[in-house]
């Protein structure tokens, strides 16, 4: 039997929904079918639609290197949003091979619609110096325009280059003025960067309870470079009353918050319900008649099982009966199943540790359109190599079409 759990499952309960007809905008074609034919025939709508589908992965198997290829349709018939979107994809690697030459051009075509959007993206590739040699006063010319047109992000950034006369000739007063406006809107990058022209008296007196004041904002919304700094004043109380403990602990939680570890994680994640299938209550009779019904094939009960199984606090936890139960589970098609099983094979509990394998499942939990897995599904990509990625979405894909 297994062991009550009523109080103890710590679990991120998803709201799973079961499968949607494929979305569609008034006048769109209605099914994937529908759109792949459009985008065949040359449809740029269609074929943006069709590359952003495979992009966010929702409606089928995320597939960067489809998405790719059909941004690159989209693009070439002049398509400004494809255009960026390609660009990044080249810029990034992903879905195909990196080359900032390229991404560069895609991003400069997409430029000239003068969506402030994409003027930002080609800014950052002056900024950087990437796929372009390096020009701080066209960086700033294009973060101009895009902030003039209201882009938060490219007003602090211009802020930055007038604070450090990069590109522009030093002018604090600009740089206050940039990085006040989005500070009071809330933006943590320009909270932090005001506070330090506050802790220079840069542009304004020099005034350590006012720095103070806006690196607390700041921290408050997580960024880490606003607790180191008000980690600083608080060792050496400027502005605030001298205290090396609260130094410390906003020290420690800079690093905490720095921590993208695979433990981090794998902790911060758990394992996903869903709130619709759940036990009517947790007595013994209920969960005996749960193993009875998994037993019988019931996907529902096995999901249910799983959960409680690895949602027990014990050393002795047995991963191998949750990783059965969910697999039985997610080839029932259940969501939440599907990306409890890829969550154990990133884990390597219960079954080998496969992070390709563990992504096709979360990549497949993801497709019934279902972005709150969509985003368990993305904060894992980062841990692995594109050709990793490739192969899981290929296996999602080649698992999609089968099971249909």
């Amino acid at each position: 039997m297994l062991q009550k759990t009523k109080s103890r499952l710590f679990i991120a309960a998803l709201c799973v929904a079961t499968l949607y007809p494929f979305y569609a905008a008034q006048g769109q074609p209605q099914t994937l079918a529908d759109l792949t034919q459009a985008a065949e025939t040359g449809a740029v709508s269609a074929q943006l639609q069709l590359a952003e589908t495979y992009d966010r992965g929702l409606a089928v198997p995320q597939d960067f290197n489809l998405a790719a290829q059909w941004y690159a349709k989209a693009a070439n018939q002049g398509n400004a949003a494809a255009q960026n979107r390609l660009g990044r994809y080249l810029r990034s690697g992903i879905g195909l091979e990196s080359d900032n030459t390229k991404a560069f051009d895609w991003l400069s075509k997409a430029a000239n619609a003068g969506k402030p959007t994409f003027i930002y993206d080609l800014a950052q590739m002056y900024e950087q110096g990437i796929g372009v040699a390096q020009n701080f006063a066209k960086a700033a010319d294009l973060y101009t325009q895009a902030s003039s047109a209201g882009h938060v992000e490219a007003a602090v950034s211009l802020g930055v280059l007038y604070q450090n006369g990069t590109g522009v000739a030093q002018d604090f007063n600009k740089a206050y003025t940039l990085f006040f406006t989005q500070a009071q809107a809330g933006h943590p990058r320009a909270q932090n960067n005001l506070g330090l022209l506050y802790t220079r008296g840069q542009g304004v007196d020099q005034d350590y309870k006012e720095a103070a004041d806006w690196y607390q904002r700041a921290t408050n919304s997580g960024l880490t470079t606003a607790m180191t700094n008000l980690g600083v004043l608080y060792e050496n109380g400027f502005g605030v009353k001298q205290s090396d403990g609260r130094a410390a602990e906003l020290y420690r939680r800079a690093g905490q918050h720095k921590d993208t570890s695979f433990q981090a994680l794998i902790e911060r994640i758990g394992f996903i319900g869903d709130p619709r299938l759940k036990l009517a209550n947790d007595t013994d009779s209920t969960l005996a008649a749960q193993e009875t019904a998994a037993q019988r094939g019931d996907p529902v009960a096995q999901f249910l099982l799983g959960l409680i199984i690895v949602s027990q606090p014990h050393p002795k936890t047995n991963y191998t009966l949750a990783a059965d139960l969910f697999s039985r589970a997610a080839k029932a098609g259940i969501p939440a199943a599907r990306s409890n099983l890829g969550l154990l094979y990133f884990r390597g509990q219960g079954v080998p540790q496969d992070y390709a394998t563990g992504y096709m499942w979360l990549s497949l939990a993801a497709a019934n359109h279902q972005p709150n897995l969509a985003a368990i599904r993305d904060s894992f990509t980062y841990l692995l190599t594109q050709d990793q990625i490739k192969e899981a979405q290929q296996m999602a894909a080649a698992y999609w079409t089968d099971s249909k």
